[in-house]
């Protein structure tokens, strides 16, 4: 009773076992009804295949057999002994005995004939071989004149035609075979041999080839034009089949088919097939017998998916209460926290509908935390940055409705926390990462300080986060501040690998003070510069920068360095760059921006006139020095890098000889390629043109190269020479005077030098493949 109460008291968890349990026996009825369906389309397709086999080999037969008819009326016909039966008016005795004598030798060779009959148009008289027609008083001859002459439609001819000769009730017990002079319906006006071929004969045929087809035998039946259906030698209209019934399975369109339908016993697969002339072949066979199989499996079938429901009925139960426990777990939690008007509605309704109803109120209610948290926010911006536009009432007013972490009457102190490298922190960080980052150090910040103090915390975007500290301006209060900042520098380092500088403003006894508080704080902060990352910063202590006139650094020290840059003298760079950065220690903040910012220009401006004045180009950039120190880097690293400039700038011009030597043999090497065609090009007038010895640059091409400048002046000749020989008609004086080759025997000397061969054979050799 207790787990039934469990139960019935969670209605979402009745919700989920119910759908569960019906999904899975949904899914395990179709997939029964599923194999059932395939199952049966298989059996059938199987037994249309295996019946359509059957029917084409009785096809085959029935054919055979009208084959053998037609030899043997074929014969009958043209026969000697029975002309005169079917063409003499009046016939002589002779000429009867005669053919009835052959008429009885036929029937005696042809075990399949049940008797056979020949037609004398002329007189109108029928002969027959059986016993009934010579002894019955003339009662089969009758019947069969009256079956030939009044038929209500002409017989057909050559083709088998079932037929009664004995039976009253419409049944037949022969085929007759009518074989006349023409192919066309017999209509009693010619003469005609009739073949009478038994029944059984044609039937046991076809119940052999039915007891060799599939192991469910059916019944075979012949259905002639006019939708009569025979088999056994009698109609089966006793047995059940209803021939109209029948006609309507069968497509007259097609050559074979099969069909399921009810044919007047039942329903019933009917198999059908063109046979002989106009003849169809039906092969029925009961449908529940072939699908015995098929219904016991798919008995079993039910039985198994019974067995799987009742176990998938058992997983059910034990997935949904797995399913339900987390959300079980979770109410547990939540109702004892739940008023009790609500508790009450919890427990009579859906659980998760009345959880929504209590999540959407702690929305709301976290709705109006937010906008309140807006409020604050707002309210402490307009603190910092316009305080003057309040009055000290309506100041107080704003700090106690708003429930604002500060003292209406202690004194007041700002502190700006900001980000280290924030220019290359800027460019790398995502605005998502930055606003985390925020919040972050809001939350840090307040944590850490109200242990101790009175705090508010707020961003202000670009000025980083500030903090508003009541009751901080004691010797005591003020020590415990700094070393509370520096645990915030420390944690956040910690956990998000930024440092980052404070600057703390003085102490104001009013909260209508605090925007010039903030002021102080933001432009403190900025000597980070001077001070190093991490720094925190109070007027204290920069307090000797503060007063006295803008300074300046002395104009020796640029010119000094100047002249250093320009001599390669990086030692004395360094030094005079040393000098300048411990006098900018003690600047103000904007006089050592502005100080650092001409030392920048007058490198650059240096660098620029030793790249101008000389056959080489500097290594360093002088033009990312500006860049550089807009990335909020310190001054120690500012001199840092300064020096590395000076260096780089100061290395180059020491690597300027090697590229004075590569200038100069890449400038032969240029004139030869241009000038190859002049006959009086040579070493000398190479030195001419390069205002240097003829020994110099031959010295200086033999080192670079390794080879002399004639021997390149040579190659580049002979390979203009190669290319005019394999790509121009022109002739080889030609080719000689346009490569600055005046003698013809030096030229062919030179070439077959080179490539084996005189310039002739090298043409021809090259055009020959």
């Amino acid at each position: 009773m207790k787990a039934f109460g469990f139960y019935k008291s969670r209605k979402y968890f009745q919700r989920v076992l119910i759908s569960i349990m019906l999904a899975m026996a949904f899914i395990l009825a179709g997939l029964s009804v599923a194999n059932a369906y395939v199952l049966e389309r298989s059996v059938k397709q199987a037994q249309e295949d295996s019946n359509l086999k059957v029917l084409t080999q009785i096809q085959y037969n029935l054919s055979y057999m009208n084959e053998i008819i037609t030899h043997l009326s074929t014969f009958a016909f043209r026969d000697n002994y029975l002309i005169p039966l079917m063409f003499s008016e009046p016939l002589p005795a002779m000429d009867y005995i005669r053919g009835y004598n052959e008429m009885e030798k036929l029937m005696e060779s042809s075990s399949f004939l049940q008797s056979m009959a020949v037609y004398n148009a002329r007189d109108g008289e029928i002969y027959g071989s059986s016993s009934d027609f010579l002894v019955d008083g003339g009662v089969t001859k009758q019947r069969m004149l009256d079956w030939l002459l009044r038929s209500p439609q002409p017989l057909p001819t050559s083709r088998l035609i079932p037929v009664s000769l004995k039976r009253e009730n419409g049944g037949i017990d022969a085929f007759a075979f009518i074989v006349a002079d023409a192919f066309k319906p017999f209509e009693g006006t010619e003469s005609a041999v009739i073949l009478y071929v038994k029944s059984d004969w044609v039937f046991d045929s076809l119940r052999r080839m039915n007891g060799a087809g599939s192991g469910i035998e059916g019944e075979i039946y012949i259905r002639t034009p006019d939708g009569r259906l025979y088999a056994d030698g009698r109609t089966e209209e006793p047995g059940g089949i209803d021939e109209a019934k029948a006609a309507g399975l069968i497509d007259p369109q097609r050559p074979s088919g099969f069909a399921v339908g009810d044919v007047g016993g039942g329903k019933s697969m009917v198999t059908y097939m063109n046979g002989i002339g106009d003849w169809t072949i039906l092969y029925v066979q009961p449908y529940a017998r072939l699908m015995k199989e098929v219904t016991k499996t798919r008995e079993k079938s039910m039985l198994v998916s019974g067995a799987f429901l009742l176990l998938a009925a058992g997983v059910s139960v034990w997935l949904s209460y797995k399913l339900y426990s987390p959300i079980d777990a979770m109410l547990r939690r939540i109702r004892p926290h739940l008023p009790g008007e609500d508790r009450a509605e919890a427990a009579a309704g859906n659980e998760l509908e009345r959880m929504g109803d209590n999540v959407l109120r702690l929305s709301e209610k976290l709705h109006e935390i937010g906008s309140e948290q807006i409020v604050r926010k707002y309210y402490l911006r307009k603190f910092l940055s316009d305080s003057g536009w309040f009055a000290d009432a309506d100041m107080l007013q704003l700090i106690g409705r708003h429930g604002l972490n500060m003292s209406a009457t202690a004194p007041l102190t700002v502190c700006v926390l900001r980000i280290d490298r924030f220019g290359s922190y800027e460019r790398t960080a995502t605005s998502g990462l930055m606003k985390l980052h925020r919040f972050a150090f809001v939350n840090i910040a307040e944590e850490l300080l109200s242990a101790r103090f009175q705090c508010e915390a707020v961003d202000m975007r670009a000025d980083g986060v500030v903090l508003i500290v009541s009751d901080a301006d004691t010797t005591e209060g003020s020590g415990e501040l700094r070393r509370r900042i520096r645990d915030i520098q420390d944690t956040i380092e910690r956990f998000y690998g930024l440092s980052l500088s404070c600057g703390v403003s003085d102490a104001v006894p009013r909260p209508a003070m605090l925007t010039s508080a903030y002021r102080q704080a933001v432009q403190l902060c900025q000597y980070m510069f001077s001070q190093g990352y991490k720094s925190i910063i109070a007027s204290g202590d920069i307090e000797a920068r503060l007063s006295g006139a803008r300074r300046t650094l002395p104009e020796g020290i640029e010119r000094r360095l100047s002249e250093a840059l320009k001599k390669g003298q990086p030692t004395n760079a360094g030094s005079e760059l040393e000098k300048a950065f411990s006098l900018l220690a003690a600047f103000p903040y904007e006089d050592m921006r502005r100080s650092v910012s001409d030392l920048a220009w007058a490198i650059r401006n240096t660098a620029m006139e030793i790249r101008d004045n000389r056959l080489f180009s500097l290594a360093a950039d002088p033009e990312t020095l500006h860049k550089l120190i807009e990335d909020n880097l310190t001054l120690e690293e500012m001199c840092l890098l300064f020096q590395s400039v000076c260096a780089n700038i100061c290395e180059g011009q020491r690597a300027a000889a090697p590229d004075r030597s590569e200038w100069i043999v890449g400038t032969v090497k240029e004139l030869i390629e241009r000038q190859f065609a002049d006959p009086n090009l040579s070493q000398q007038s190479i030195a001419a043109t390069v205002k240097l010895t003829s020994a110099y640059v031959g010295k200086l091409f033999k080192d670079e190269c390794g080879m002399t400048v004639t021997e390149y002046l040579n190659e580049v000749r002979l390979e203009q020479a190669r290319k005019l020989l394999l790509m121009t008609d022109k002739t080889i004086a030609e080719i000689m005077d346009r490569c600055g080759y005046s003698n013809q025997s030096h030229f062919f000397r030179l070439f077959k030098g080179k490539f084996g061969s005189t310039p002739k054979e090298y043409r021809l050799k090259k055009s020959l493949g």
